[in-house]
């Protein structure tokens, strides 16, 4: 039955027998995960408002960015983010391009979550069918890929070739 209730939710019909909204909507949304993603997000919007990142040289824990010295297609969403927050929008389409449209995302999950905690199964299941429809998940990959791969090869083409272990490497197999 719970697959039966996913796949109404993908194509959209209405469930076929008259159970009530909230029982319709249990398979997939879970009120723990729902207050787990309302807090995680809550938190990062708050440390978005707050935090101010230096534009600078600054250290990065990406495991991409320190091996090849090249940005990954997540490299600048805190940055993003943050100038967001702050009202900086061209700086935030600046640090990662796709930063503010996952921004605007998960603003529409949060509201996903409230709605799940609050009981408003009809805008929830509105929501799952839209995401599905649009397979939402699929396209925020397939644009992080394409434009990671962009940026690497705009990069790589106009920029300096970036100084990382990497390179170095590299180098020492070719002299």
């Amino acid at each position: 039955m719970n697959v039966e209730l996913v796949n109404e939710v993908r194509d959209g019909s209405q469930p076929a027998e008259t159970a009530d909204a909230s029982a319709r909507i249990a398979p997939y949304a879970s009120k723990k995960l729902a207050v787990f993603a309302l807090a995680g997000l809550s938190a990062l919007f708050l440390i978005s408002a707050f935090f101010k990142p230096s534009t600078g040289e600054y250290f990065t824990i990406c495991g991409f960015k320190n091996l090849t010295g090249l940005p990954c297609p997540g490299c600048g969403l805190t940055h993003s983010f943050c100038a967001l927050t702050q009202g900086d929008v061209g700086g935030a389409f600046a640090f990662n391009l796709l930063g503010p449209l996952l921004y605007l995302a998960l603003i529409v999950l949060w509201i996903r979550s409230m709605c799940v905690l609050l009981d408003r199964t009809e805008l929830v299941r509105r929501y799952d069918v839209f995401a599905a429809r649009f397979s939402l998940v699929r396209v925020y990959a397939i644009a992080f890929a394409v434009y990671g791969i962009g940026r690497i090869a705009y990069l790589l083409i106009f920029g300096p070739l970036p100084q990382s272990p990497l390179s170095k490497f590299v180098a020492s197999l070719i002299h």
